[in-house]
């Protein structure tokens, strides 16, 4: 049988179930759309309530001031007061433009903080307006610190989300490919003449992988070119680096799902295996949308063997700073021993299973 026929044999596998192809290419397309659209951190239509009694000419402007801006909707406030409109979910915030505003008055503003990162960036929103309407009121000369963003200058939360969320599929997809297939023959008993049969389980393990790395590459280069195309996320660095890169973390999350499989006895404790490795770890621990530096050093220290940490600085620091491979050095050092760590345990503990 030999290196060869077991490549051969995944190979025809994975042509003829069809119907896992379909899926495998669908569903990564499906959540990055889905993932990328919803999750943003710009908000708009933010319902602001505004209670004028100064009814002046500045007043007025500060008014169209939000009436203009394409994040904010004015509902009418109706006498009601900020608790009022809030558990009523009227408005989001309640703006009321004292009596002598005109005459350098301050507003006062109450926001529904429910939500508390909502209500953080809803009175950034209302702060920028107010503060321009107030620079035009006293004429002020503009002595002011004006920022400059680098790699993301229109603040696009697509920039930051696409990236991770390739991070996030790749690793979840590549995991559950290989977590499936020992345990799939485990189960219909054709893995028994694997041990009947004169190969190495190193062969085994390759054979094995080789297949899916290839299917996990062409994956893993559609969902990057999705987030080009479809967010306008920027591909500043080398193509071909990328592609090695992806080919790394992808024999990453090979590996690590045929370790799993070589311990699941089944495909559904497989699947779930697979899942709570990838997913949660992923989401929670790598820098996905909570950064590293604010977490308990309990939390930070178990971030360290998060595989999905270290390929959100190489996809991050390619796509949108251009990053090289000297930059990189380090991450890809670390995606090189995940891998070779999960292989080299996946053989050892499938070696014991052959002589067993």
């Amino acid at each position: 049988m030999g290196l060869y026929g077991i490549i051969l044999k995944e190979f025809k596998h994975i042509v003829r179930d069809y119907r896992t192809l379909m899926i495998l290419f669908i569903l990564p397309v499906l959540m990055l759309v889905l993932f990328g659209y919803a999750m943003t951190l710009e908000i708009p239509n933010i319902r602001l309530a505004v209670e004028d009694l100064d009814n002046s000419a500045a007043s007025r402007e500060l008014i169209a001031g939000f009436r203009g801006s394409e994040f904010f909707t004015l509902p009418e406030a109706g006498g009601l007061s900020g608790r009022e409109l809030f558990r009523r979910r009227v408005a989001d915030a309640l703006l009321t433009i004292p009596g002598d505003y005109g005459r350098g008055g301050a507003v006062d503003l109450q926001i529904d903080a429910s939500d508390s990162n909502r209500a953080l960036i809803v009175r950034q929103y209302i702060s920028a307006v107010v503060e321009r309407a107030s620079d035009a009121r006293t004429r002020r000369p503009p002595i002011v610190a004006v920022p400059a963003f680098l790699y993301n200058r229109q603040l696009d939360s697509a920039f930051f989300f696409v990236p991770a969320l390739t991070a996030l599929i790749i690793i979840m997809v590549t995991a559950l490919l290989t977590s499936l297939t020992i345990t799939r023959e485990k189960e219909q008993g054709t893995f028994d003449l694997i041990k009947l049969s004169p190969v190495h389980a190193y062969e085994v393990i390759i054979g094995k992988v080789v297949p899916y790395l290839l299917l996990s590459l062409v994956i893993g280069t559609l969902i990057v070119l999705c987030g080009v195309l479809m967010f306008g996320v920027p591909m500043r660095g080398s193509i071909p680096a990328m592609l090695f890169y992806l080919i790394l973390y992808c024999l990453t999350g090979l590996s690590f799902g045929i370790l799993i499989s070589t311990v699941a006895a089944s495909q559904q404790t497989a699947m779930l295996l697979s899942l709570i490795g990838t997913l949660l770890p992923t989401l929670f621990l790598s820098g996905f949308i909570f950064p590293l530096e604010s977490m308990p050093s309990l939390l930070r220290a178990i971030s360290w063997i998060v595989p999905a940490r270290y390929f959100l600085i190489i996809i991050r620091g390619l796509m949108l700073k251009g990053n090289t491979q000297r930059e990189l050095i380090f991450p890809i050092l670390m995606l090189s021993a995940f891998s070779a760590f999960f292989l080299l345990v996946a053989i050892r503990r499938f070696k014991a299973y052959l002589e067993g």
